[in-house]
Order: C-alpha cells, then sequence, then structure tokens
C-alpha cells in the first residue's frame, strides 16, 4: 500500500468520526434553559382552620411563592408595614382553610362590610341579642365592644293572697337581681369593631349569650329595666357572687325595715303565720302555719 492510499484512507477515517459526532448531537435530547424566578413571601396557614375561627399569629408563617405563581388576594410580607403585627390578625375565617394554603383576604371577614362579622365572631353554641339601652344603664355610655358586664333587672314584684303574707318584710313592691353575669359585649350600636376601644353612647347593646341566656334577655325585656354593670378587665366570677342576698325594696331602705321593724315590736300587725326575723340589715319572714285549735266541747 502507497502513501497515497494511506492518506486516502486517513482522510476518509477522520470524516467518518467527524459525522458520527454530528449525527450523535443531533440526536441528543435538548436540555431546556433554566428559568430563573424570583420568590414572594405570602402568608400561609399553619394548621387546617375552621370557617368562624379567628386567626392568631401562631396559625399561619411566611412562605416563599415563585412570582408566577402569586395571585390577587395573597397576603405579601413585602407589602405589610409591620409582618408582625398584620390587620388579618384577630378576625374571623369566612371559611375552612387548610394546613399550607396561603391566607388570603378573600377568606378573612372584613369588619366594615365584607361579611356578616358578627355572626363569624360569635363563639361556637353562642347568639347574639340585641338589647335596648339607656345612657344611664350602660355605665353612663362607658362600655365597649369587647368589654364585660353584668345584667342586672329590677322589676316591680306583684304579691296576692298568701304570697303576700309570707313576703312582709322581704318586699313591698320592687326587686332587683343580677340575671346573667360576665357576659361579652359584641356591639354598640351597629359598632362590632372598636379599634380605638372608646366608649360610645348607644341605643342597643348586643351581648354574646347562651340560647339560654338569650331566652333569659328575651323575656327580662318585658319584666322590667334591664341596666348594665361594666366589669374590671379580667375580673372572675367567685363563689361568693353566686352566694348573693336578695336585694328588694325592703333590703334597700333603712326607713321601710325600721318600719317593719316598729310593727313587729308593737305587735300591731297580725303575726300569728309568720316568723320575722332580723339580721342586720336583712329581713325575711318564715311563714309558720298556725296550729289547728281543737273544737270547743260543752258538758251535758
Amino acid at each position: 500500500m502507497n502513501k497515497t492510499s494511506l492518506m486516502i484512507m486517513g482522510g476518509a477515517l477522520v470524516f467518518a468520526i467527524l459525522v458520527a459526532l454530528m449525527v450523535s448531537m443531533k440526536l441528543a435530547p435538548s436540555h431546556p434553559k433554566e428559568v430563573v424566578t424570583t420568590g414572594t413571601d405570602v402568608l400561609v396557614a399553619s394548621r387546617d382552620m375552621m370557617a368562624g375561627e379567628v386567626l392568631k399569629t401562631e396559625d399561619v408563617h411566611w412562605e416563599s411563592y415563585p412570582d408566577n405563581a402569586v395571585f390577587g388576594g395573597m397576603i405579601k410580607k413585602k407589602e405589610q408595614s409591620d409582618p408582625n403585627k398584620l390587620d388579618a390578625y384577630g378576625k374571623p375565617l369566612k371559611r375552612d382553610v387548610l394546613s399550607g394554603e396561603p391566607i388570603t383576604t378573600q377568606a378573612i371577614v372584613d369588619a366594615h362590610g365584607s361579611g356578616n362579622y358578627l355572626a363569624a365572631a360569635l363563639g361556637p353554641g353562642m347568639r347574639a341579642v340585641g338589647v335596648s339601652v339607656k345612657p344611664e344603664t350602660t355605665a353612663g355610655g362607658f362600655i365597649s365592644p369587647g368589654d364585660y358586664v353584668d345584667v342586672i333587672l329590677t322589676f316591680q314584684v306583684s304579691l296576692k293572697g298568701d304570697a303576700a303574707n309570707f313576703s312582709d318584710g322581704v318586699v313591698q313592691r320592687v326587686a332587683s337581681e343580677t340575671i346573667l353575669s360576665n357576659v361579652h359585649v359584641l356591639a354598640v350600636d351597629q359598632n362590632s369593631k372598636d379599634d380605638a376601644h372608646e366608649a360610645k353612647v348607644g341605643r342597643t347593646v348586643t351581648l354574646e349569650v347562651t340560647k339560654q341566656g338569650a331566652q333569659i334577655l328575651s323575656m327580662a325585656a318585658n319584666m322590667g329595666e334591664i341596666a348594665f354593670a361594666l366589669r374590671r378587665l379580667g375580673d372572675k366570677d367567685t363563689g361568693t357572687d353566686a352566694d348573693e342576698k336578695l336585694t328588694t325594696d325592703v333590703s334597700t331602705s333603712k326607713v321601710i325595715q325600721k318600719i317593719y321593724q316598729d310593727e313587729a315590736i308593737g305587735g300591731t300587725k297580725s303575726s300569728d303565720t309568720n316568723i320575722r326575723l332580723f339580721s342586720g340589715n336583712d329581713v325575711s319572714n318564715v311563714p309558720v302555719r298556725p296550729t289547728p285549735q281543737a273544737p270547743a266541747t260543752t258538758g251535758e
């Protein structure tokens, strides 16, 4: 084999190698260019939450979402003046939210018109009841949404027959009692959201009560006048509060007590069916059935 033949064969080999490389590159799968996207921190649920639950800081966290996956209504961290104090905190949810789901403005009840804020703010099994009031019956108007009050009913007592006799020294005409204790104020008039916590003189106070409490309030509104006693923040009822004394016109007025006391001492009032007990300012009657007299007999 001469030199020329070797050169031709070598060139053919190199050409074949180049063709093979070109075909291999052509048939190889193409790799798309990597798309670089930036992320946006959005508010995400940390646990499953039910409709009506109030959103709290421990229920959510910030999670980075690709910019092309962010949609309207998401709460974005970069848009908040203070990411630790969001407007969404303290507001109830309109619907169920699953763990890992972004919290949207559409899922939160807005106190200023987006959905029934009051209905969503009620606790499980609770009812909202409005009570007509006067400024003098609402701690001078110093009652605001979020406060807690005692509900006091003052009413006239109508006594007849034996009931009137048994109640001598206990009540003349008027009695007063606390019918509900430590009740949450939801709204004053139609203001259920109180950012500044300023007192407002209203004509209707809406209270959060149980089903039975709603019935008691409805009945009380037809029995007499309702007043509210504003409670100290964080105040709780004790066993002493449950064992409260009767409050009537007799127990309140020393004049009426004195009249009953003088009558009892002077014997101007029949006491054959009652024993009147005096203990400080408290006066109570204990009914006693008179002993029946034996029929008189005549000797023959």
